[in-house]
């Protein structure tokens, strides 16, 4: 029973987790938390739908148009909205995030509707037994894209010059400008990267859940699992989301399947309480 607990809730957790990297990437490199992110993981999911049922694309087309056409909408939030706001106060432009959520879900619901949208799986949906435990070929497959996705931006962020740009820009701004790195330019990548990372989200969770304009709550997961893990820490983004898939799952197998969407709120409220550099995250003290 344990052993089916555990494999069922790694698709979760490893949905949980690409979106709390965005959250996380975003956070470290413009200071700013993105409170309309897990709207724009549900519009990355729509722009799919979108290409398949009413342009009349094949599905891996679809996909691939809606990966290019997140890289434009990050650049567009972070040219029209995100740029113009850099010198604002951090209120402002985490009200400016949170207004932009609300626009792309209500356009949704303007335009699509409020009912909910079939979404195909990857793969084939029913279960086979495996040594005893129940596997999902659909689940499997949500698991290693976003498996692959985490190991190319190691890849990214390990072997390239534009991964170590991000990441020092993340790290010291100032300090990366003096030593040659365009950081407006890093800041610009980091919200297409994590548009990105948005619509993979989305293609990946829709076939899970309802695909409809209030599938952005599950922004929230992605958040929780990002304060887990440490709001600083890319590592931590993807520890904190296979740690809050797996307790998810244990709540609601052997607590309560009621409690299965509330231990969210329970973790992000005990781990601010408790640890709020989170589980990889540093706490660090500022002069004032």
């Amino acid at each position: 029973m344990l052993a089916q607990v555990l494999v069922s809730s790694i698709t979760a957790g490893a949905v949980y987790a690409l979106i709390a990297l965005g959250f996380v990437l975003i956070h470290k490199g413009t200071g700013v938390v993105h409170f309309g992110y897990g709207d724009q993981v549900t519009f990355g999911a729509y722009l799919v739908l979108i290409g398949q049922a009413f342009i009349g694309l094949r599905f891996d087309v679809a996909v691939a148009g809606a990966l290019v056409a997140s890289v434009l909408l990050g650049a567009i939030i972070y040219l029209a909205f995100m740029w113009p706001l850099r010198n604002a106060s951090l209120l402002a432009r985490i009200i400016a995030s949170l207004a932009l959520g609300t626009v792309l879900r209500e356009f949704l619901r303007s335009y699509m509707g409020p009912n909910a949208w079939p979404f195909p799986f990857l793969l084939s949906s029913t279960s086979v037994p495996v040594g005893g435990v129940l596997i999902v070929p659909a689940n499997l497959a949500i698991v290693g894209v976003a498996i692959a996705v985490l190991v190319a931006l190691y890849l990214i962020f390990d072997r390239t010059i534009y991964g170590k740009a991000i990441l020092a820009a993340c790290e010291n701004s100032t300090g990366a400008s003096l030593v040659g790195v365009h950081v407006s330019t890093v800041f610009l990548l980091i919200w297409i990267l994590a548009s990105v990372l948005a619509t993979v989200a989305g293609i990946l969770v829709a076939p899970l859940l309802t695909l409809s304009p209030d599938m952005g709550l599950i922004g929230i997961k992605g958040f929780t699992a990002a304060v887990l893990g440490g709001f600083n820490s890319l590592p931590g983004a993807v520890a904190g989301g296979i740690a809050l898939g797996i307790l998810e799952a244990l709540a609601g197998t052997y607590v309560s399947s009621a409690l299965k969407d509330m231990i969210s709120y329970a973790i992000l409220i005990a781990v601010i309480l408790v640890r709020p550099q989170g589980l990889f995250g540093e706490l660090t003290l500022k002069k004032v």
